[in-house]
């Protein structure tokens, strides 16, 4: 993720006596992303993932509980090391900070997927959602509709006038619709292709749990396709849709409730993303290196979810 603090030698050293990985011999900023500031650490033992939680609302105990217990059921995800006492997390600088294991495999960024890769992705969310049901943890999520009204109250100021309109009457349709209705459980809530990871054509991580909680699962599916099948007009493809929806369903099968809500969940992705990257746009963090994301982009997807009736029929 981006890089918002800047750490010492000294600092770096006396986090790692707290752990039995071996001694610093390098430390380098990872420039992806906007929440946490993460790092590629090299010890005289290996290499490994340092992050530092930026983010104040973040529920880090559910999530690095959840990445043990998801890499127990071999699923490709960061598994947190445990300090000489035993804790996944400590403290530097007054941020809470973790190790994670390495994983190979670059980010898919603005890379256009396969129908292969498409194909994975469905495979493995099915995967979190089924192996989570045996987490016993409970998180309802930092994001929930209270976040959505009190991030569009905070945005009023900077919106023109369409924007106001527009999302103001979704809040108020979305307030209408009783999701709790729809199949529940542990979702990861922000599986977008930069949160992932490839060798080539081949799947070998799932990374950035720390918007996981608890939620109705087909909003994690509304979140993968938004990302992951887009045309250049920001329409949904058709064909990579069908590979994530297809090769999910063999794992989860897909409920009639689910399909009903298709259209309206796929707007409540787009919104989220959208209020998001405006509020980051406006009120950014402070850091040493920053990636903010267009939040026009999530403007363009969600207008389109809003005038066009997908349905969810494979």
């Amino acid at each position: 993720m981006s890089v918002y603090t800047r750490l010492t030698k000294e600092e770096l050293e006396y986090l790692l006596n707290e752990y039995d990985i071996g001694d610093l011999a390098d430390i380098e900023g990872i420039n992806e992303g906007i929440t946490n500031s993460n790092f590629y650490l090299q010890t005289t033992n290996s290499r490994y993932i340092l992050t530092i939680f930026e983010e104040p609302n973040l529920n880090l105990d559910y999530a690095i509980k959840l990445m043990e217990h998801l890499s127990h059921h071999q699923i490709p995800c960061p598994r947190p090391f445990k300090s000489k006492d035993n804790e996944n997390i400590k403290k530097i600088q007054n941020k809470p900070v973790a190790i994670f294991s390495l994983l190979p495999g670059k980010t898919l960024s603005d890379t256009t997927p396969s129908l292969n890769m498409c194909e994975q992705i469905g495979e493995v969310l099915a995967k979190i959602h089924v192996n989570a049901r045996k987490f016993n943890e409970n998180y309802s999520g930092s994001r929930d509709f209270i976040w959505f009204n009190k991030t569009y109250e905070k945005l009023q100021p900077k919106l023109n006038s369409e924007e106001e309109r527009i999302i103001k009457d979704e809040l108020l349709s979305l307030s209408n619709i009783d999701f709790n209705k729809l199949p529940l459980g542990v979702i990861h809530a922000d599986l977008f292709r930069d949160n992932t990871l490839f060798i080539n054509d081949k799947l070998t991580g799932v990374i950035d749990f720390y918007y996981a909680c608890n939620g109705y699962l087909l909003y994690d599916l509304a979140i993968v396709i938004n990302d992951w099948c887009l045309n250049e007009d920001k329409t949904i493809n058709v064909d990579r849709k069908e590979s994530i929806i297809q090769s999910y369903n063999k794992i989860r099968k897909i409920e009639q409730i689910e399909k009903d809500y298709w259209p309206e969940v796929l707007k409540h992705a787009a919104l989220r993303f959208w209020l998001s990257r405006l509020h980051d746009k406006y009120f950014p963090t402070d850091g040493e290196i920053t990636h903010i994301l267009d939040p026009d982009e999530f403007k363009l997807i969600f207008l389109d979810r809003m005038n066009n009736n997908y349905s969810l029929i494979f």
